[in-house]
């Protein structure tokens, strides 16, 4: 039928997207292992390879067409902080704070993954001082607001002008929130004034409130 075609599409297209995300998170990753064994940093190559490991086997068992909960998604981001957090261990600082009451939130698999990349990419590679990269939900009046937030450069300069929405990994969550809850979920993001970067999940409770 008509209606079994037009999801069979959209199962397709979600599939698609979740793959999406990890050839360019494995590509900087190796680039990452290759610099630390030509520099002959062996132990720290080992740990980063442990840790890929890790991450791998757990986000390849997941069906990319099911959802986890928030504290699930949480559990698998901190394993690629450990990964990026060998390669940035002076620069790096990570901090989660994730409310009780939202711990079950349902949602898309890796859906946090671009987000924090993107905050290692333009907060933390760029920069030659500590950077923070911020993982934080709560539930509000509307329904569940997760963050992920930097404390990076200021003022947005050409290589970081794209981190507002032209970039390859917001759209990817952008698109992914779509398919996944049509109008009951968005994602804003912000470039703060005074430095570093705000991408906010929002999951409504009603239809409608995403405007």
């Amino acid at each position: 039928t008509a209606a079994r075609l037009a999801q069979a599409a959209q199962d397709s297209e979600l599939r698609s997207l979740r793959y999406q995300v990890n050839p360019h998170f494995l590509f900087n990753t190796l680039n990452s292992l290759s610099s630390l064994v030509i520099t002959g940093k062996n132990a720290a190559a080992e740990s980063m390879i442990q840790n890929l490991s890790n991450f791998y086997r757990t986000s390849l068992s997941i069906d990319p067409l099911e959802d986890v909960t928030l504290d699930e998604e949480v559990a698998l981001q901190k394993r690629y902080l450990e990964i990026e957090a060998v390669r940035y261990p002076e620069r790096l600082n990570a901090e989660i704070a994730i409310d009780q009451d939202v711990r079950g939130t349902k949602l898309p698999t890796m859906i946090l993954q671009p987000l924090i990349e993107n905050a290692i990419k333009y907060g933390v590679a760029r920069t030659n001082r500590p950077v923070t990269v911020s993982i934080t939900a709560q539930a509000t009046a509307a329904g569940t607001e997760i963050c992920v937030s930097d404390n990076g450069e200021a003022a947005p300069t050409p290589s970081t002008a794209n981190r507002q929405g032209a970039g390859i990994g917001i759209a990817n969550v952008r698109d992914r929130l779509e398919g996944r809850f049509g109008s009951m979920a968005r994602l804003e993001t912000e470039q703060r004034s005074e430095g570093g970067f705000v991408a906010r999940i929002i999951i409504y409770k009603e239809r409608g409130n995403g405007g």
